[in-house]
């Protein structure tokens, strides 16, 4: 909160009218916390890849998990630009997009026999509805976290890593008899896929919540 003061034409001292301030950050070393984000999201990303790996947490668990890390990540955006409701609706607009898409994708590839998911609590066609969660509050978190001007280094490095971890988590997912590949289907494709997938949804986001 800021106060201002300023002279009348007596000399003497009038209130100013109270400004609120946002707890949004500003355009002003936006970007550099981006970049913040992005490499703590790199940690969890690493951290959650140990503790499937060595099944610290076990499989059972691995879709929830996801789920409260998405959620987790979603509610610390919201925190931070709670002052912008609109903004906030249109990236959970951008995550609902971001989950129809992923639902359409994933049924196309099993239908065409390409993968397989096991063992989900509810799952409609082949998606299971903890990553319908994930998609809708993580992609709403990540729409939210993205600079509000499109920067093309931290977009490519966004992709990048969402490439990379995107398919370690299917190949750990495999691993532990959650998912299958089937005929020509392998990790490389599943790396280009979520990389292909960002790049479009990095251009959804900026038209979505132009700024």
């Amino acid at each position: 909160m800021a106060k201002m003061k300023k002279v009348g034409k007596r000399g003497k001292r009038i209130a100013a009218p109270v400004i609120e301030e946002s707890t949004a950050p500003t355009l002003y070393g936006e970007v550099f916390w981006c970049r913040v984000t992005l490499f703590a999201l790199v940690i969890l990303f690493t951290s959650l890849a140990f503790l499937f790996y060595f099944k610290v947490i076990p499989k059972q668990f691995f879709y929830s998990t996801l789920v409260l890390c998405a959620v987790g990540w979603f509610a610390i955006e919201y925190a931070v630009w709670k002052a912008e409701i609109e903004r906030i609706k249109k990236a959970l607009f951008v995550g609902l997009l971001l989950m129809l898409f992923d639902f359409v994708f994933e049924n196309a590839g099993w239908l065409l026999g390409l993968w397989a998911t096991h063992e989900s609590i509810f799952a409609i066609g082949v998606v299971p509805i903890e990553i319908m969660l994930v998609c809708v509050f993580g992609g709403a978190a990540w729409a939210l976290y993205l600079p509000r001007k499109f920067d093309r280094l931290h977009s490519a490095m966004d992709i990048i890593v969402i490439a990379v971890y995107g398919a370690l988590g299917e190949h750990l997912l495999r691993l532990a008899g959650l998912m299958s590949y089937y005929g020509w289907w392998n990790i490389g494709c599943a790396m280009i896929s979520y990389a292909l997938t960002f790049a479009l949804f990095n251009w959804v986001r900026y038209q979505i919540m132009k700024e």
